[in-house]
């Protein structure tokens, strides 16, 4: 092993040479003692259902609202006919009306109808999106859609591009309606004019009256990711953050009519259904268009279902996703437009479960109906929390149930059918030090060996939780993950809730999205820069560091490449101030004499706005080091989390 190389650590524009003895933390890192592999997905996020539920955005549909389903009195109805996220429209001295029809409804329970009596001008409604803040239009760019509609006599329907209030219209065309019977009607308009905050109309400019049942508009594919019906910017910015893994589900999968065979055939004719967090969700987006955008993102993909699906369905469900095309399913698959199976590797069962009997006569006849059905499949129990360390496995608090005997029962199963099976276990990460060391979780892991030695298991953390976006909720993540390396193989993969939220939308008090987007614009919190500084200097094997002397409130972690030839340092600074430190090097001598450091600081309380996206943002700093000579210099500042890469 070669000789300790100690390097000095001060802040980039000063040094701390006068600084007494105690005064100077100080880190012990042997890059030639390695502990184990560090898992790539470590860097992962959980979405929700990205229709109508509080994570949205990722769905290229502009329409919120789309299937006409809220009542016309609700809190953001209009309360005269109209569809709740709706508004009427009038001009001129045109007299007509509007009424939810729920005789023949397109989908779900009623449709919106839209009726010009006589006079002059137009009658209509039109939607502004989500929340109705407004539709992002791009001047000269195709805009593509449809809606469905009938009418018993001939009637003639404007689709329109608008300004907020309607005073000017950006594009526009005329569709002729003539039947009783349901039609689809596809349209593309190019906006004369770039708008932030416009609207999509659908009018009547002469007497007639139509039913319309479902309204769908997006980008053309300038603006979606390989075509599908994604957001091109925000599928880039996921990419772009790192992200390895992500998690579809969540509380969203709960309802009782969140199911994956509603979820295929064309979008627009996927019926709507009562969601968790909104009344009225979508499937336009389901689960096989998330496996299919994260195949072609080169992503992870780990889909969560209803723990009261049947065995049966959810057998078809694997047959459907990794059937060749020959197959029953697979033919289906390719006739919705997907010829090549989705290579779906874990599925995860129901989401914060009480993992107790009742979960374990579910889970069971599912369990070997999928494993019938594709041997291959990783099976993840929707777990909940363990706060508290488990010394009897048997008999113990501080978790969502009081034993692991229903565990057990899973992890013997397993075993008997030499399949693997995980468990999704969701911490806090709301500011540092949390989540501390995992002590809690450590004794899971370690408990759940002993009651079925032998069984091929893992855990995953598929859900950080917080309540805010903040520095401080940044540096929590950090220190998580620097937990989990160095856990080990046993627990690797980790998620962040929310990896989406409309920018000002929060629903449930989660305020918590590591990526923030309104209809223009996509931009990371600090949260999510710390996925991209983790994940962009990712590194395959952890090697033995401490910390000593002022240490106590940095918390380090170190990897190394296969070769050796690289070291990555993990600084977390949860302190507020700032902390020099000697760092102790061995089995490790630089060629380049300049090291990479890359670092976020600021406030605890410091976001990313759409006014000011970049407010807080990591900074990049060559550093000349100064190895040759044995003293090099810097300080961590006061609330940071560091990255520092050595060639």
């Amino acid at each position: 092993m070669q000789k300790p190389i100690i390097i000095f650590l001060a802040i980039a524009l000063g040094h701390f040479a006068g600084a007494a003895k105690g005064e100077v933390a100080r880190i012990d890192v042997d890059a030639g003692q390695i502990i184990h592999p560090i898992s790539r997905y470590l860097t992962g996020a959980c979405i929700e259902d990205v229709n109508h539920e509080i994570y949205g955005g990722l769905y290229s549909q502009m329409v919120f609202g789309e299937s006409f389903q809220e009542p016309a009195n609700g809190k953001t109805g209009s309360g005269d006919g109209v569809s709740g996220v709706w508004r009427p429209l009038r001009s001129g001295t045109v007299s007509g009306g509007f009424d939810l029809e729920t005789l023949q409804p397109f989908v779900g329970r009623q449709s919106q109808r839209i009726t010009f009596h006589g006079g002059s001008g137009e009658i209509g409604i039109e939607n502004r999106g989500l929340n109705r803040w407004g539709m992002y239009f791009v001047q000269g760019k195709p805009y593509q859609g449809c809606i469905w509609a009938r009418a018993e006599k001939p009637t003639r329907v404007t689709v329109a591009l608008e300004s907020p209030d309607g005073a000017a219209v950006y594009a526009e065309k005329t569709i002729a309606v003539s039947d009783v019977r349901w039609q689809r009607f596809d349209f593309t308009l190019k906006p004369a004019k770039t708008d932030q905050a416009g609207r999509f109309a659908i009018k009547l400019k002469q007497p007639g009256s139509v039913v319309i049942g479902h309204a769908f508009l997006e980008q053309g594919e300038w603006g979606r990711f390989q075509g599908l019906p994604v957001r091109k910017d925000v599928a880039k910015a996921l990419i772009d953050e790192g992200i390895t893994v992500l998690r579809y589900g969540g509380s969203m999968v709960n309802t009782n009519e969140y199911r994956w065979e509603k979820m295929i055939g064309p979008r627009d004719r996927r019926a709507p259904y009562p969601g968790f967090w909104h009344p009225y969700s979508s499937d336009g987006w389901g689960i096989f268009d998330f496996l299919g955008f994260c195949q072609a993102a080169g992503i992870l993909a780990i889909p969560d279902v209803n723990m009261d699906a049947s065995a049966a369905g959810m057998a078809d469900f694997v047959k459907y996703a990794n059937e060749p095309a020959r197959g029953e399913w697979g033919r289906r698959r390719a006739a919705d437009g997907h010829s090549a199976p989705f290579r779906l590797t874990h599925v995860e069962l129901g989401n914060e479960e009480r993992i107790d009997e009742d979960y374990w006569r579910k889970f069971k006849p599912m369990a070997e109906a999928i494993w019938a059905a594709d041997p291959d499949i990783i099976l993840v129990v929707g777990d909940f929390f363990y706060n508290k360390v488990i010394d009897d496995p048997f008999k113990f608090q501080g978790g969502a149930v009081p034993t692991l005997a229903a565990h057990k029962k899973i992890l013997d199963l397993a075993k008997e059918r030499g399949r693997e099976v995980w468990f999704d276990i969701h911490i806090w990460t709301e500011a540092p030090p949390q989540p501390g060391n995992l002590a809690a979780e450590r004794s899971f892991i370690e408990q759940l060996g002993k009651i079925s030695p032998g069984a091929k298991y893992k855990v995953a953390i598929f859900e950080f939780n917080a309540n805010n976006h903040a520095l401080r909720r940044a540096l929590a993540n950090a220190c998580a993950i620097e937990q989990v390396e160095q856990i080990g193989e046993k627990l690797s993969v980790t998620c962040s809730a929310n990896g989406l939220q409309p920018d000002g939308q929060n629903d449930n008090g989660w305020d918590q999205g590591l990526l923030f987007l309104n209809p223009s614009q996509v931009w990371l919190q600090p949260p999510g820069w710390v996925t991209r500084m983790i994940s962009q200097n990712y590194q395959p094997l952890l090697v033995e560091s401490s910390v000593h002397e002022r240490g106590q409130n940095l918390k380090v972690s170190a990897q190394r490449s296969q070769d050796g030839k690289t070291l990555v340092l993990q600084i977390v600074n949860i302190s507020d101030q700032p902390i020099p430190a000697a760092i102790h090097l061995g089995g490790f001598t630089p060629a380049n004499p300049t090291a990479r450091i890359e670092q976020l600081a600021g406030s605890l309380d410091a976001v990313n706005t759409a006014q000011e996206p970049d407010l807080i943002k990591p900074v990049v700093i060559p550093w000349r080091h100064g190895f040759e000579q044995g003293d090099a210099h810097y300080s961590f500042p006061a609330h940071s989390f560091t990255v520092i890469r050595i060639e």
